[in-house]
């Protein structure tokens, strides 16, 4: 029972952010591109800073954080400067982070299903989010900012079905008490 309310908090906690992004994304398409792209290629940056810092504070000891930091510098340094490829794959990243949100989402179902007897239009929610994620996975031909319109969009559905889920959740909690 404690695992059901601890799941159901940090549900509704994870799809309240990512409710928030997905209308961050839906309404800001291009300009939330650009800035992400930036922002994770300074991040990536930042951490081989650390990772050299690091091998500079073990004196040479470490060279993987020598090695691993220098990597990270170059990919961020790639990452900021040619962010018009990774905008070009971002579909392919929304569509697997939707499609992970559609399974684990299903598996959360699965679980309370014995609980519960109206799971299953919530399940075929998960079902419909999984669709949602493989199409933009595998619809190369859209372009940047339609996907990251609809990235938010989806992103929009996922949250407030996992917000539903967990409500769910929280019914089977009351009940078994």
């Amino acid at each position: 029972m404690e695992y059901l309310k601890e799941m159901r908090k940090d549900g509704i906690l994870l799809n309240a952010i990512i409710l928030i992004v997905g209308i961050i994304l839906a309404v800001w398409p291009g300009e939330t591109l650009n800035v992400a792209v930036n922002l994770i290629g300074s991040i990536i940056v930042i951490f081989g800073v650390v990772n050299i810092s690091t091998w500079f504070a073990l004196k040479g000891v470490n060279y993987i954080s020598l090695f691993l930091g220098i990597l990270a510098i170059i990919l961020g340094i790639c990452v900021i400067l040619r962010s018009d490829i990774i905008i070009s794959i971002l579909h392919i990243l929304i569509g697997i982070a939707v499609l992970a949100k559609g399974i684990s989402d299903m598996k959360v179902l699965v679980d309370v299903k014995t609980a519960s007897k109206s799971w299953y239009a919530l399940f075929i929610s998960s079902i419909v989010t999984i669709i949602l994620g493989l199409l933009l996975i595998f619809e190369p031909l859209m372009i940047a900012s339609f996907v990251t319109r609809l990235g938010g969009i989806v992103f929009i559905w996922c949250a407030l079905e996992g917000i539903l889920i967990y409500f769910k959740v929280g019914k089977v909690i009351n009940a078994k008490k």
